[in-house]
């Protein structure tokens, strides 16, 4: 610690603080223009001088560290008279035309000026240098002649986001920020997160989709809805509309960053597609049968009574007629933990059906069942904030991480930029990360097990392994041992394609470099072989022991911004809320008392299992929520036709989506931004959701329709008294559904609204009231006791090239757009940067098929075609090509294969044998 003194108070501060974080620690406001304590200091502005006992001339308190004994001045007579100067000269060059967003504070510089009686007219520049909004991005409004050269932005660009777009440009009077080389934002690989605004302090750059809306009504702080990091920012409203999104430096998963997608992607709310009004087919109204498969005849506006009664009849007459499993349900993951719990509640309770599923079977179902097998736990078991400030290794695999989640993208970049963290990256794609990544393991699709086992080969062979970890908190690792005796590394390098030096180069990171974690996502999981994916990087963990320490752990990375909550809500077939099993007598008995009806002990299907079981009358109902099959489930085309099949399909949605062509009844929801609620986070952190604007027309809370649904099925059901639900479904707030949650879960049984809304970071399990949470899962021993060692077998794809279809087709998502393309293809700007899906496409490959001036390709499998433009570049190796399921009209899942994996049902979505060919002109 060192003693200081600034104006006459005394201090005791830690060694290496500067003199201005000294002072605010005390109170004390010292002026700063360039300086913001996410980035590094500058003192370029000098606004924030003071003077020291002693010194010759002030020195700017940002750069200065302490020194035992120093007594400093933060604002005397000459200081005044100094700052006056300096803001007096950053005024000459600033030029306001009055265009800006004029919130109810004025810019840093319009309070510092004001502060110091300066009358910014009199100080301003006469006219301007440089053309306003000078450049075509549609996100960032770019002003130079606001621009004070303090180089915030060029700081937030680089060490906030890792992109280094911006730089300063000329000398003197000319000096002026540029992109690139002083070229278009986006053509300087800009990615649009909108730090630079974040971080300007004069309006020099601002957020374009809001300039000129004036100030908000109100500000509403919550969690974003898009992927699973589980940003928090806040919402800008003003009459009843979102304006903007501002970031907040106390939001606890990203601080001040965001993506695109986050910061500029909440249009769609007010997009006029949203639907406002329930729907009925005509024959519903009128009592009559389908007639046709193909057409289901006219859309009817009706009030909620009509078809929430048509609904609750319709499936209590399936139900009396073909048992509670002819009906299927599938939950949401972009709805809350409050409504997934509601629907599971609904499945089992009022439908007595345990056929619940949702997008998870689609993406990280693979991750569940292994991760339980090997952990008895299926998470993330460390916090992202902890592996960027304490690993000393990471390992990337089948994680597009910067377009996919692009938040902790940035904040893997920044731990290799400031840490020097290892990065290894395996992937069959040279992703953008791999620009970061000390090696990039590229091994051809579907040998990941081959690659892993012979990483794990090395690690015993050079005797990196973590013996006494091994010893003490594991099981099975004799039989593990014994088989990776059969992935040699020369073996192992002839069936990945990843030469042997690179084999050995990362098994030494890995190995030397402790502790390391490792991430994860849908390139892992979406193989016939997800589960032994998985298992084989939860052995490679336990070998390490990097299991229950900071820096380390396993960390599946989830898609959608609920999906870790919908899992834990019970939103699949084979367990109750909190994974407590269906056919377990204890935890059924739990829920029978809570519920007060009998429960079938028999676990239900899978939605892989289900849309297959609609085309054969096996499923004659279904009840969707939120999601969206005709977009994201494999082989689309017989999607279709299972949907066709179905006798009666319930939709809950924000927009007629491509499911809804087949539905039977709509019933409107609402987004994120109209209702309360909680999103549980890739990282098991549960956050708030909280209202900001009212629904539109007469669309309503989601768990408000399943509530009401719910009361009316039981009102006209004839099961017996012994059989009917006890349980009441009035709830008064999503509050109070949280409250039933934490009764019966025991990882949410410490969980309220309370404790979240006083700001508490609660990662379950939360195990009571006055539990802090669990950050870290499995210190001291896994939740089963010990973890087990599984040997995993390399299995080739369940389809491989041939002569007639000789490419591989990988999918996945991209920056600009996620999932379906529901809501990011109704914001206007999203689309904007990326108005069409595009198939990348390697240069020899587009060599070999003939792409010239004519882009346009058609990809055919062995189920269906589509066409697409190409982009061609070498992000795909050779002999493979990337497809986006974000636009209707060229849906990679036209193509995919339902082939499944044998224990999680997860369908093989990353490997499909195509031909590419040139599109008819």
């Amino acid at each position: 610690m060192v003693q200081i003194k600034i104006n006459g108070i005394e201090l005791d501060v830690p060694k290496g603080t500067t003199v201005l974080e000294a002072a605010e620690k005390a109170g004390i406001t010292i002026p700063t223009l360039c300086y913001h304590k996410d980035l590094s200091p500058y003192g370029g502005c000098r606004l924030c001088i003071v003077e020291l006992k002693g010194g010759r001339v002030p020195m700017t308190s940002c750069t200065l560290p302490v020194e035992n004994g120093m007594e400093v001045q933060t604002e005397t007579e000459s200081l005044r008279k100094s700052r006056r100067t300096i803001l007096e000269l950053l005024l000459s060059t600033y030029y306001d035309s009055g265009y800006a967003q004029k919130d109810e504070h004025p810019n840093e510089l319009e309070y510092w000026a004001t502060a110091y009686g300066l009358d910014m007219k009199a100080f301003m520049a006469e006219k301007p240098r440089y053309e306003v909004n000078s450049d075509p991005n549609p996100f960032v409004w770019v002003d130079l002649n606001k621009c004070i050269l303090c180089g915030r932005c060029v700081r937030a660009c680089a060490e906030v986001q890792g992109r280094f777009v911006w730089g300063l440009s000329e000398r003197g009077y000319e000096a002026r920020i540029v992109a690139g080389l002083d070229e278009p934002m986006l053509e300087a690989r800009c990615e649009s997160c909108g730090a630079c605004v974040a971080y300007c302090p004069t309006g020099a750059l601002d957020n374009k989709m809001s300039v000129g809306l004036g100030a908000p009504d109100k500000v509403v702080r919550t969690t974003c809805s898009y992927c699973g990091v589980g940003c928090q920012f806040d919402l800008n409203v003003k009459d009843g509309k979102i304006i903007r999104v501002t970031s907040t430096p106390d939001a606890p998963v990203n601080g001040m960053r965001l993506c695109v997608k986050g910061r500029y992607g909440y249009d769609y709310v007010h997009h006029p597609d949203r639907l406002t009004q329930p729907m009925v087919r005509e024959y519903l109204l009128k009592g009559e049968p389908r007639k046709d498969k193909k057409n289901r005849g006219e859309w009817v506006k009706v009030d909620w009574d009509t078809a929430l009664n048509i609904v609750a009849g319709k499936l209590n007459q399936i139900r009396t007629e073909s048992g509670a499993d002819s009906i299927g349900v599938l939950s949401s993951a972009k709805c809350t933990n409050e409504e997934n719990y509601l629907m599971n509640k609904f499945a089992r309770q009022v439908l007595g059906t345990n056929n619940i599923d949702h997008c998870a079977r689609l993406c990280h179902a693979s991750t569940v069942a292994g991760l339980a097998i090997s952990y008895g736990s299926g998470a993330m078991s460390n916090t992202m904030q902890d592996i960027v400030e304490n690993a000393q290794a990471i390992f990337v695999t089948g994680s597009n991480t910067t377009e996919q989640h692009p938040v902790f993208g940035t904040m893997i970049r920044q731990a290799v930029l400031k840490r020097g963290v290892k990065l290894i990256v395996a992937d069959p794609r040279r992703i953008d990360l791999v620009d970061f990544a000390t090696l990039h393991l590229q091994q051809r699709p579907g040998t990941d097990i081959a690659l892993l086992n012979g990483l794990m080969n090395i690690i015993l062979q050079k005797g990196w392994a973590d013996e006494q970890f091994i010893a003490e908190r594991t099981e099975g690792f004799d039989e593990f041992k014994a088989n990776l005796q059969n992935y040699p590394p020369e073996k192992v390098s002839e069936i990945t394609g990843v030469p042997l030096e690179q084999l050995y180069q990362a098994a030494e990171i890995m190995g030397t470099c402790k502790p390391m974690a490792v991430f994860w996502a849908m390139g892992i999981t979406q193989h016939i072989v997800g589960v032994q994916n998985v298992l084989t990087l939860a052995n490679l963990q336990m070998l390490l022991g990097n299991m229950g320490v900071p820096g380390g752990g396993v960390n599946p990375l989830r898609g959608q911004n609920n999906v870790q909550g919908a899992c834990d809500m019970g939103g699949l077939p084979n367990v109750y809320p909190g994974y407590q099993p269906v056919a377990s007598d204890a935890a059924r008995g739990k829920f029978e008392t809570a519920w007060g009806v009998s429960l079938s002990p028999k676990p239900g299907m899978t939605v892989t299992e289900m849309i297959p079981a609609d085309g054969e009358g096996k499923i004659r109902a279904l009840y969707i929520l939120g999601e969206n099959p005709v977009m994201t489930d494999p082989d689309v085309n017989h999607v279709r036709h299972c949907l066709e099949e179905l006798e009666f399909l319930v939709l809950q949605e924000i927009f007629p989506s491509e499911t809804s062509a087949y539905a039977d009844v709509l019933l409107p929801g609402v987004t994120f931004a109209e209702k309360e609620g909680t999103f549980t986070n890739t990282e098991r952190r549960i956050q708030r959701v909280r209202k900001a604007v009212e629904p539109v027309g007469q669309s309503r809370p989601d768990w408000e329709i399943i509530s009401d649904l719910a009361r009316r099925m039981i009102a006209v059901s004839n099961r017996k008294p012994a059989e009917a639900p006890q349980s009441g479904w009035n709830y008064g707030s999503p509050a109070e559904i949280m409250d039933e949650v934490a009764s019966i879960t025991p990882s949410y049984a410490g969980v309220s609204y309370e404790r979240l809304d006083r700001g508490e970071n609660l990662h379950w399990p939360v195990k009571g009231y006055d539990h802090p949470g669990t950050p870290i899962l499995h210190i001291g021993q896994f939740t089963r006791g010990k973890g087990l060692f599984s040997p995993t077998t390399d299995v080739p794809p369940a389809e491989k090239p041939d002569a007639e279809f000789p490419m591989l087709m990988n999918t996945g998502r991209v920056l600009y757009h996620w999932h379906g393309g529901e809501m990011t293809r109704r914001a206007k700007g999203l689309m904007e940067v990326y108005p069409k899906p595009l198939i990348e496409l390697n240069p020899e490959d587009a060599l070999r098929i003939g792409i010239n001036g004519n882009r346009m390709v058609k990809i055919t499998s062995r189920r269906g075609s589509i066409v697409s433009e190409a982009w061609v570049t070498n992000r795909v190796p050779e002999g493979m090509v990337y497809a986006n399921f974000h636009f209707p009209e060229s849906n990679a899942n036209e193509l995919t294969i339902a082939a499944l994996d044998p224990i999680a049902k997860i369908p093989e979505f990353k490997i499909t044998a195509v031909k590419v060919e040139l599109a008819d002109e």
